[in-house]
């Protein structure tokens, strides 16, 4: 099982099932195109990368590399991880106050899920639509920055709720 040590101590692992550390990001687009693809993809499929039409794996995350998210309950920041044997971090989002002057309205739309509400609902509902889980979750959104450096939580009011900007970032 993976593991990841967080700035502020905390040590995180993948060995519970869910995981309080993992986050499901996905650009609007990658989930506008996945649905576009097959209006009643299940949640399951959709975070497992299969495709049950066409009985085949299929990437929905369209990135430059496959990455994961890694979310620290103690400090609240957040990891974006390469996917692949001994992978690193590639940036890290730190939790702050938001900038409520700041116009987010031509922002890109993410969609965030933890591991542990995906598998609540999936065990109690096995074949849950994507689509149907979106509208469940939609009491909060998130927007990222053109220059992905600031994420805005956007309740329905909509109030910012939370702000997340780039801590870190590593460069090859």
């Amino acid at each position: 099982m993976s593991q990841l040590g967080c700035r502020c101590g905390e040590r995180m692992s993948r060995t519970d099932c869910p995981s309080k550390y993992i986050l499901y990001v996905y650009y609007e687009s990658e989930i506008k195109n996945a649905l576009k693809d097959n209006p009643s993809l299940s949640l399951n499929d959709f975070l497992t990368a299969w495709d049950s039409v066409k009985n085949c794996k299929k990437v929905y995350q369209v990135r430059k590399e496959a990455v994961d998210y890694w979310y620290c309950p103690v400090c609240k920041r957040v990891y974006e991880v390469q996917n692949k044997p001994d992978g690193r971090w590639l940036r890290i989002f730190k939790r702050e106050s938001p900038d409520n002057s700041e116009d987010y309205s031509n922002w890109t739309r993410l969609y965030v899920m933890t591991d542990i509400g995906t598998d609540s609902v999936t065990e109690s509902d096995f074949t849950i639509g994507l689509s149907d889980y979106l509208h469940q979750i939609d009491d909060i959104k998130y927007y990222i920055s053109n220059d992905e450096r600031t994420l805005y939580a956007v309740d329905s009011t909509p109030k910012i709720l939370f702000a997340y900007t780039v801590e870190d970032i590593w460069s090859s």
